[in-house]
């Protein structure tokens, strides 16, 4: 019996082994999804501000410098964003009056061609100085708000800061309560910045205060970059 108990044991292990090398021997390279455009902060058929750069956003990282964005009649250059997935195309001077029309081609850095909406026509018009501002009622809390509940807050887990215009480069200048842990970060199309708390909770009445800095696409600095809202007090 106890022959029998080794032998099998011997079998086992023997057949482990070649499961072993056989899985080991798989060396395939994992295939990643197509690369798309998933969006373009100009929509088709649209009137543009000649000043305005426009921000091109991709489902994975690409910027390995196989990836041309070009605009008919104009001139510009482009700059990425830390993670690799949005493109940022910034005319040279102003984009003349008149049609044109953004195209990306180009590929991934494993050689995978650019797909969804590559090309888009818009038509230039006179520049854009008009500072952006924050949407107050649009913002979660809204921006002033008294008497918010922190629960709410909470169970979001994050504030939002919406914008009367796509914006570039937006960032926290300065926040308050000073223990307040969170990750910003500005949204594709530019419209809103969020807050994600980092293992924090907000209280009762508690006063947040956040300066924001950056610009609209065409350059404007933000006007009265000031957010803050205040929880409510304990019920009794």
């Amino acid at each position: 019996m106890k022959r029998l108990l080794s032998i099998f044991g011997l079998l086992t292990a023997f057949l482990m082994v070649i499961m072993f090398v056989g899985c080991g021997g798989d060396d395939e390279e994992e295939t990643l999804p197509e690369p798309t455009v998933t969006s373009i902060s100009v929509a088709a058929g649209s009137e543009v501000a000649g000043n305005t750069a426009i921000t091109i956003a991709f489902s994975r990282k690409v910027d390995d410098g196989s990836v041309d964005i070009q605009v008919s009649g104009a001139t510009g250059t482009v700059s990425w964003d830390a993670a690799g997935k949005t493109a940022t195309w910034t005319p040279t001077g102003d984009i003349p009056a008149g049609a044109h029309t953004l195209t990306v081609s180009g590929s991934a850095a494993d050689d995978q061609a650019i797909g969804g909406t590559t090309s888009v026509n818009f038509t230039a018009v006179a520049p854009d100085n008009v500072p952006p501002e924050i949407d107050g009622n649009k913002c979660e809390p809204k921006n002033g708000e008294d008497g918010v509940d922190p629960a709410d807050v909470n169970d979001a887990g994050e504030i939002v800061i919406v914008f009367t215009e796509p914006c570039k480069g937006v960032k926290v200048d300065s926040a308050s309560p000073e223990d307040m842990k969170f990750v910003d970060e500005l949204s594709a199309d530019g419209t809103e910045l969020v807050l994600t708390f980092q293992k924090w909770e907000i209280g009762n009445e508690v006063e947040v205060e956040i300066e924001l800095v950056g610009t609209d696409m065409a350059g404007n600095d933000l006007k009265d970059g000031s957010y803050g809202f205040t929880t409510m007090a304990k019920e009794e």
